[in-house]
C-alpha cells in the first residue's frame, strides 16, 4: 500500500482552498484543506506548491 502525500494546491473565486494527493491509483484527488489537515496529509498544507492551471 501506498502513503499519500499532497502534490500541489489551489483556491477557488470563492474563497474555498483544495489540496490534490496522491494516493497512488494514477490520478491526483481533490479535497478540502480541512480533510487535507484533518488526516494529518504531509507535507503541510501551507507548504504544497500552487497548482498551476
Amino acid at each position: 500500500m501506498s502513503e499519500t502525500s499532497g502534490v500541489n494546491r489551489t483556491k477557488l473565486a470563492n474563497g474555498l482552498e483544495f489540496a490534490f494527493i496522491d494516493k497512488g491509483v494514477g490520478k491526483l484527488i481533490g479535497i478540502p484543506r480541512e480533510q487535507y489537515e484533518a488526516n494529518g496529509y504531509q507535507p503541510p498544507f501551507e507548504s504544497l506548491p500552487e497548482k498551476e492551471d
